[in-house]
This record gives structure tokens, sequence and C-alpha cells, in this order.
């Protein structure tokens, strides 16, 4: 069965909060915003030390796909975000609170707008959006921050910071494999991203509620915040290549879409050689390029033999993309597809 959806759950000490959590989840269910037959959870366990995983596990084992992943030490919420992202098998990702602050019933909302943009962001700031706090700090901290990230990035967005995102999954995997903040600034860096490769991103409005608890401290984590930002800005925080394997046929015109067509044919070998990863395969002038971000490099080699063994009068050759190169070739908007999973 083909995964319509997955869904991270990045952990760190929240025993006291998953119940919850689990509970306002367990309403979208029943309100039918949430197909759990079609949909799979992975709640990542950022090294916790009360039990979270243990709790997780006996939340969640009524569900029919579902996972707990437990890293050895705190890395970060975007690292365990990246962690589930390279577990993703839905044809869409999207990434939620432990405490679900975000009621889990718009994820239809969210999901929709992916049917037509690569990104979608639940925003606060937006006028049909319903927020319940009497934390004035946090929300005043909260604005500040975005504009300083507005500043510092050119992200016209007024709420970057809101834990409630989902992608189309090849395009998850391309950003969270090219951005390595694992701090909390890592929602920034993947939007900035995604804006500098012509990704089309949307907004949703939200209900959002304050609940006790959280492991995010406005006043100590928002100078680390900040200055992940700016030091990736700088230029200081390194973007790694994509490993890739391009098909080149510089004697016949690639059409993406077309049934046949040379996009096309690469994508079966892929997806039958990688047994359905979602890899994003984009089609260039004369050539096919298939992605393999966070995969692991042994995979690669094996790609490049599938290919070769099908495409014997054409190039294959593998190489790494660097940033410059990913962004000279034009928006990537809609251009991202995945593998089609294997029968």
């Amino acid at each position: 069965m083909t995964l319509d959806l997955t869904i991270i759950v990045p952990a760190f000490n929240e025993v006291a909060r998953l119940a919850e959590g689990m509970r306002r989840f367990d309403a979208a269910v029943s309100d039918g915003a949430v197909d759990i037959d079609r949909t799979e959870i992975l709640l990542v366990d950022d090294g916790s030390t009360d039990g979270t995983a243990a709790t997780a596990r006996g939340l969640l084992t009524r569900l029919p796909h579902h996972a707990v992943v437990s890293l050895p030490e705190n890395r970060g919420k975007g690292a365990a975000v990246r962690t589930g992202v390279v577990l993703a098998r839905g044809t869409y990702t999207a990434y939620m609170d432990a405490d679900m602050a975000i009621d889990p019933r718009a994820i239809p909302l969210l999901v929709g707008a992916l049917q037509a943009n690569d990104l979608a962001v639940g925003s606060r700031a937006l006028p049909d959006s319903m927020v319940e706090s009497t934390h004035a700090l946090r929300s005043i901290l909260g604005r500040l921050f975005n504009r300083l990230v507005t500043v510092g990035t050119g992200l016209h967005l007024p709420d970057t910071q809101c834990g409630f995102k989902a992608f189309r999954t090849p395009v998850a995997r391309l950003l969270f494999h090219l951005v390595r903040i694992d701090g909390f600034a890592f929602d920034v860096e993947i939007l900035a991203l995604a804006h500098r490769l012509g990704l089309r991103i949307a907004e949703v409005p939200v209900q959002w509620r304050h609940v006790s608890g959280s492991t995010v401290h406005p006043m100590h984590d928002s100078i680390p915040m900040l200055t992940d930002v700016y030091r990736s800005r700088l230029g200081l925080v390194p973007t790694p290549s994509v490993p890739s394997v391009r098909v080149s046929d510089e004697s016949a015109a690639v059409d993406a879409g077309a049934n046949g067509g040379l996009a096309e044919r690469v994508r079966t070998v892929v997806a039958a050689t990688l047994e359905g990863v979602p890899v994003p395969v984009v089609a260039a002038k004369g050539s096919v390029i298939t992605m393999l971000p966070l995969v692991d490099q042994s995979d690669l080699q094996v790609v490049v033999s599938a290919l070769q063994t099908e495409f014997k009068g054409l190039s294959v050759s593998s190489q790494s993309i660097d940033i410059k190169t990913l962004v000279a070739l034009g928006s990537l908007s809609n251009r991202l597809e995945a593998p089609p999973s294997p029968a």
C-alpha cells in the first residue's frame, strides 16, 4: 500500500505531554482529518532521559504504521526531524510538535496546500488563525525573532517557527540534506533555502494553544537561533553537495510528464533499485538527474549500475551537485518528482 502521509514528531523529554498530545491526535482521526491506514507516524526521541521513547511506544502501538526512533544523545530538533525525513515513505511528509499545540485537525488543510505548492507552513499570524496564550513575553519575542529573520534572509513569512510544516517528500529529502543546522533555527534555513531554489511555499491558518512544559525557552534559545541564522547567511555553515546520477540524451527532448519519456523510464528504474525511496528526479535540458539526498553512499553505485544497464546507448554518470549548480537549474517548483512506489 502506498502511504499518503508521513508525520514526524520530534520529542525531547516529552513524557509528561505525550498522552495529551495523543488525545488531540485521536480527535483528529475520529473527525476524519487523518486516515491512519494511509498515514505513518514516526516519533523521533532526541536523546530523552525521562522515558519518552517507552511511553511513545505504548501510545502508538495500536496504529498500523508507526515507529519510535531513539537518537543516542540530544542533538536538536533539526537533527530529529532530519532523522525522520530519512525514514519517511509517504507521498507527503509533515512534522509537528509532540504536544500537538497546533490542532492536528488542520492536517488536511496543510497537505491540501501541497497540491499546488512544494511546502506548506502553518502560520499563527494569518487572520484566520486562532491563538490561545497568556504568555505575552513569548509572543513578543516570537514577533521580534521573525522580524530579525526577515532582515537576515529576505523571507516574508510572519511565522517561521510554527512547528507545523509539510513537504512533498522528495523536496523534504533535498532540503534536509542541504541544511545541517541541528538546533531550532533549522526551520528558518529550510524556508530560506526553499526560497532560493524557487520552491513554492504556502501558508495555512492554524489553531494554536500554549501547552505548558515546552523545552523551548524564548530568552535562552533566541540568541543561539539567531546566531545560527546569521552564521549561515555568512557562509559559515557548510552546505553539502548532493550525490546524483545524470542520464544524458542530447539528441532528444526530455519530457518529465510524457509516458515512455526518458524521465519516466529513469524514475521506474530508480524506484525498483531503491525500493521506492522517494528521492527527487528532475528533468533538465537533454538529461534527467536523479538526486540521492539522505541516501547511503553505497547506494550511489547501485543506482549508477542499474541505469547503465537500462540505458546502454546513453551517457550515465555520477556527480556531486553543489548549491550553485542547483540554483542554476532554475526554479525547481513542481519539478522534483519521486519515483513511483513499487507494486
